[in-house]
Parts: structure tokens; sequence; C-alpha cells
């Protein structure tokens, strides 16, 4: 009976210590929002955290879409994944206390290994329904470039001195600037000289009762521009502001077992020939392609006689694209992809398209040279359906073994397939179906 009691007493107090520490936390005067910024060129994915929860995965040149917390401090830390290693390794802690009423934007640039994490700070606007302006915020995170002057004007003129926006060095952020609802241009010149384009872009609809961070990123080998602008505004909206005088690429992929050689035309009446003799496992590499709506045309190689198939694709301008053709006979499809292409200094990056008709799902293992495929094995990547890739996986420097099964099995439909790979590396690899429809054939038809 007293063991009873006692343990009664001891619940009691246990209830009555929880209620007393919930009712003595603060109660907050409202909300700010947050988000992350990657601006470190090869940088891997940046996992940015709010105490241990994910907020977001950034790539570089990507921000994160705003998050609302109460007026606390809070500690904030970016991981990445480390090839090689299972647990991520922690580059960054942050403990900042969120203002109300305000946006605060955490912006990594430097070191990937020793990162400098810059908070930019600005009032979250109380938008009205009469209003019609919109604001909007510059940030210049182009490592490579120099001074800019920045202009934002509804003008196809060239830019004139003295009437530029902003004037911005590496890390700098302007103050917040209100403009009437319209169509604007953008373009960044070197400082104190406008006969130094950077970039120009065509003229973007902007709506009222938005604000806009632009954000300045020197651009990569997924992009065909040699600078990037970004907008994301503090309701998630996120896009791009593209530069029309660096035109899109495109690479046509033949991953159809089905499919003999084909060339490929850019016009219904076959005149504009951009790639021939196109065959399983084979690519066309890199072509210049108008922005805008296509279609393309693929005949027999050497013959105009027939169109075996049309394919219309949208392209962006600076943007590079991967057209995989697959599919069943007479039926064939393609599968626009922008795949990530910029190699990494800390690894090597793989991924895998999915080509064949008989496996619709397909697994990929990785194993060091040699090693046979266990049951203790784990898949680097699952369930990779018919026409579509995995993202790029991260390798150490190495010599590796290949196996592709059909998901949730230890069945082997090709490997191994030998990948040395070093850092910087990256590597498109495709799985076609070959004859025999028990196997597929790992095949690596282009890089980057």
């Amino acid at each position: 009976m007293k063991r009873k009691t006692y343990l009664l007493a001891c619940l009691a107090a246990l209830f009555a210590t929880a209620c007393t520490s919930e009712s003595a936390l603060p109660d907050p005067t409202g909300k700010g929002s947050v988000r992350a910024i990657n601006a470190i060129p090869g940088s891997p994915s940046i996992n940015f955290r709010i105490e241990e929860r994910t907020l977001a995965n950034l790539a570089y040149q990507e921000s994160s879409a705003p998050a609302q917390y109460d007026d606390f401090e809070y500690v904030f830390n970016f991981n990445v994944d480390v090839p090689g290693e299972s647990v991520p390794q922690r580059i960054a802690t942050v403990p900042f206390k969120v203002e109300a009423d305000r946006d605060h934007a955490f912006v990594l640039t430097g070191d990937i290994q020793d990162p400098t994490v810059t908070t930019w700070t600005a009032d979250l606007r109380d938008w009205q329904e009469s209003d019609t302006v919109f604001e909007v915020r510059f940030a210049h995170l182009g490592e490579s470039l120099g001074d800019v002057d920045v202009y934002f004007d509804d003008s196809a003129n060239p830019p004139v001195a003295g009437t530029q926006t902003a004037t911005l060095s590496y890390g700098d952020v302007m103050d917040i600037a209100d403009f009437a609802a319209g169509a604007y241009r953008v373009t960044i010149t070197a400082a104190g000289d406008t006969e130094t384009v950077h970039f120009q872009s065509d003229a973007v609809d902007f709506v009222a009762q938005n604000s806009h961070l632009l954000s300045i990123f020197d651009g990569n080998e997924n992009d065909t521009s040699p600078y990037v602008v970004t907008s994301t505004t503090t309701s998630g909206l996120t896009g791009e502001i593209f530069d029309p005088s660096y035109p899109p690429t495109i690479n046509f992929v033949h991953a159809a077992q089905t499919l003999q050689a084909v060339d490929v035309y850019n016009d219904e009446a076959l005149t504009d020939l951009r790639a021939e003799n196109i065959s399983l496992g084979q690519s066309s590499g890199d072509l210049d392609a108008a922005a805008g709506s296509q279609a393309f045309y693929f005949t027999p190689t050497g013959s105009l006689e027939t169109t075996l198939f049309a394919s219309a694709v949208t392209l962006q301008p600076g943007v590079r694209s991967h057209l995989y053709i697959a599919g069943f006979a007479d039926a064939w499809q393609s599968f626009a992809l922008t795949q990530d292409r910029a190699p990494s200094p800390d690894s090597a990056k793989v991924s895998l398209f999915n080509g064949s008709i008989n496996h619709q799902l397909l697994d990929l293992y990785v194993l060091e040279r040699g090693d046979a495929l266990g049951e203790d094995d784990f898949a680097r990547a699952i369930v990779i359906a018919a026409g579509s890739a995995t993202t790029a996986l991260s390798l150490t420097a190495g010599n590796y073994d290949i196996y592709v099964t059909s998901t949730g099995t230890r069945t082997i439909l090709d490997g191994p397939f030998e990948l040395d790979a070093a850092l910087g590396d990256v590597v498109f690899l495709v799985a076609v179906d070959e004859v025999d429809p028990e196997i597929v054939r790992i095949v690596t038809p282009f890089s980057p």
C-alpha cells in the first residue's frame, strides 16, 4: 500500500512539474520567417535545419522557401553528406533570435568545409489589397564578378550611367525598393562601365504585392550563361530570370532498344538536320537550340521517307537539357531532363536513367571493385521507374562495380559494370534493354 501511494505521489509531482514547465514558456509576440541560400560553387547539397528538423536541401544557387517561426531563439544547423560516411558532417551552427515580422536569410559562402554564414534581415511587408507596387532587393553572390551596377527598368535601351538601381560588391544586398507593377528588364554591368554588360534579361512581368530577393550567382556546368539571376519571394515562390543571349542546349540520348538508328530534324519538312546516326546507347552531345516550344522529328538514318515519331519540348534560355528516347516500338516517348552536370572537387557524381521497358522498376548498387552482390548490401537508389533518372549519387574516388537489379530483388540484370571514379567526375549511366528480355545493359552515352 505504501509503495502504491509513493508511486502515485511521484506521478503527481512529475505531472505538476511538466505543467509548471509548460506554463513557464514565454508567449511569442509574433512570427518571423527564416530561409537559407547556398552560394558556395561546387558544393554538395546543404541540409538546412532548425535545431534537428530539416527545412530544406539546397543545391548551389538554391534558396529555401521561407518558413514561419515564433520569435524565440533557435539553433540553426547546416549539414552535408560525405561520400563513404554514414553520418552527415555538420559544417555550421548558428544560434539566432528570430524577430517578429522580419525575414531572415542565412547566406552560405566561402569554403564548404568552413563556410561563412551571413544573415540578411528585412521587414516583412503587410500587403494591402490597394497596393499597386512590389518590392525588390538585389544581392551580389557572384564570386567571380567584381563590383557591379544593377539596372532594373522597363526600357529596352542600353543602360545610362547614373541611373542604376544599385551598385553592389560581392556579398552585398541592397535595401528594399518599391516599383510599380509591370514588365522590367535586369541589366548587370561592371560598376561605372555601361559598356561591359555581364547580364541582360528580356522583359519580365512583376505583379503587385510581392517581395522579391533577386540574387546574382556565377553560372556552372548546368548553365550556358556565365551568370545566373534567381528570384525568391517571401511567399515562397522561386524562379530564374534568363539572359536570352545564351541559348539552351539539348542532348538527344538514344535509349530505346526497339528503335533503329535515327536522324533528328527541327522542322516537320525535314530540312533542318540537327543530329544524325544516333544509335542505341549513343547521344548527339550538346547542341544549341532555340528557347521556347520546340518540335523535333526522328527519321531512320539517311532516309526522309518516313518520320518515326516527333517530340515537343519547352527549352529555357541558358539551361542544358537531356532528351532521352525510350519506349515500345511505334510508341516511343521522349523524356526531357535537366540533370546535375556540375562537378564537385570533393566527390564523383553518378546517376542512372532507366530506359528499359522490360524492367519498369530498377534498383542500383555500387560496390567496391571485386565485391559480389550479397544479401546484406544496400541499394544506393531504389524504384528507378522507366523514363526517370536518379539524382546524382556522390562517391569517393575509387574503383567500383555497378549492379542493376529488379526492384526489391537481388536478381542481377547487369553487372558488374566497372567504374573508375576520380574526384570531379560526373558520370551519366543509362540502362537499356537487350534482345534477351531477361537482362539490361548499362551504357555511358555521354559525359558533360
